[in-house]
């Protein structure tokens, strides 16, 4: 059984208009792809779907954590997600048109699978630098010991890797 037939959306019966659907995704649905950069997630999306003529316009907002480490101090973190995604799903040939966020599919198609979209927008919402403001968190998440060693680092002027980005700031 495939596993991501929860994901299809049936779209030939479907009437024109909008369409609503909601997902949670999960250390079990990430799973499924190989290489992820994610392995412990709760993200729930909820998928607005408005059926036209001529097109599909799917609206993904999504809100959850993604376990991570944090870029700050190392540690395990549940780093929080919230976004929002567009996608735009045109009948025909895609023949000579590359768009980021338009997929084209055959009229006749039955169902639309979106398992891939939950993939790559959950991904792409996560933040270039993992970390956050972790203050009102109790316990808190952070390896005191990491931070003061960087805060130490930060205080000492002798410190070899201090002189090495002086020499490269006056090469630029």
């Amino acid at each position: 059984m495939d596993a991501f037939v929860a994901y299809s959306i049936p779209i030939q019966g479907l009437k024109y208009g909008v369409h609503r659907f909601a997902y949670d995704v999960d250390k079990a649905f990430f799973a499924h792809f190989e290489g992820s950069p994610l392995e412990e997630a709760e993200v729930h999306v909820d998928l607005e779907l408005d059926k036209r003529s001529d097109l599909l316009l799917l609206e993904f907002a999504m809100q959850g954590t993604v376990r991570t480490e944090c870029d700050r101090c190392t540690a395990p973190i549940r780093l929080p997600v919230n976004d929002q995604r567009q996608l735009v799903v045109k009948y025909g040939d895609a023949d000579g048109e590359a768009e980021d966020e338009v997929v084209f599919i055959e009229r006749e198609t039955h169902e639309f699978n979106v398992a891939k979209y939950l993939y790559e927008f959950t991904v792409l919402a996560l933040p270039y630098i993992r970390a956050y403001n972790c203050e009102n968190d109790d316990p808190r998440p952070c390896n005191m010991e990491v931070l003061e060693h960087l805060q130490n680092i930060a205080r000492d002027a002798d410190y070899p890797a201090w002189d090495a980005l002086k020499d490269f700031k006056e090469k630029l």
